[in-house]
Parts: C-alpha cells; structure tokens; sequence
C-alpha cells in the first residue's frame, strides 16, 4: 500500500501466486467503511472468549496483532515481472466489498471496483493483521486522522506517555 496525495488515495497493489497484478484505489471513505467489518471479523476469532469483558478483549486482540506483526515480513518488495491486468485501464477504483469466512481461520476479502470487478483475497490471520497493519500506516501517513487501531494498543506499548 502507498498513499498518492495527487489522487488522495491509498495504491493497493495485489500480486498473485500466477504472477499477476491488480491495483487498486482505496479511497478515504471506503477504508473507513472497511475498518468496521475488518474489527468485526477480527473479534469474532474463536480465542477471544464472548464472556470476556471488552477491556479484556480489546486487549487480548492487540496482543494478537502484536504477535503477528513480529513474525511478518514487511521489507518484502513487490515483484517487478508481474503481469499488471490493470495497465490498460489503470489502478481500478474500489466502490465497496464484503468480508466473508471462508474456512477455519481464513477469511475473503472481496473488493468491488467501480467498472463492476470482484476481486477476492483469502486472508489467513497473520495476513489479516499484516493488512491491517498496512492500512493503519498508510491512513497515518495520508494525515487522514481516521484514528485506526487493532485492539487497544496502549495495553503493549512500553511508552508510559501518550501523544495527542
């Protein structure tokens, strides 16, 4: 994921295993309708207990994300010899989705772009939180001040001090 300020969109780039690749635009609002469903699958995972009180929880899911973030590689680069299926029409614009299980622990992210394409992505949980974690970062860095979090994070951070 990249931010473009000239466009005031998120570039998400989605290669596959046969060596092809979408872009996609992800606007401001569509992210923030995004992040509602993606806490909502996230909170449904069968290790947080339903009886637990929702600090608990909040807890428990950052300390989730934490872990998978620790044993993700984010310095990977995008593959350069993928084939682009949007070089002819450019990045597609994204104009809704659904989240859908998919199987244990797996979960389809489908996006629906404006010209009537689906493209659908199983998430796995470790990719889940890696994808959370990239629109995280990307929103911060757009100044979009949708004030993202997995869980609550002050529960893992070691800095005493918070910032406003």
């Amino acid at each position: 994921m990249t931010y473009s300020s000239e466009q005031d969109r998120i570039l998400l780039r989605i290669g596959t295993a046969e060596k092809s690749e979408y872009q996609l635009w992800l606007t401001r609002r569509f992210i923030k309708v995004l992040w509602g469903a993606l806490m909502t699958t996230m909170e449904k995972d069968t290790e947080l207990k339903k009886d637990l009180m929702p600090e608990v929880r909040d807890a428990m899911l950052a300390m989730q994300h934490q872990e998978a973030l620790q044993t993700s590689d984010f310095n990977q680069t995008h593959a350069e010899d993928n084939r682009d299926l949007t070089s002819n029409t450019g990045p597609l614009l994204i104009k809704g989705g659904t989240l859908a299980a998919e199987g244990p622990g797996i979960t389809r992210l489908t996006l629906n772009s404006e010209n009537g394409m689906a493209i659908n992505v199983s998430l796995n949980k470790k990719l889940m939180h890696a994808f959370c974690h990239m629109t995280i970062s990307t929103s911060f860095q757009a100044e979009w001040e949708l004030g993202l979090a997995v869980g609550d994070p002050s529960v893992i951070s070691s800095d005493s001090t918070k910032v406003h």
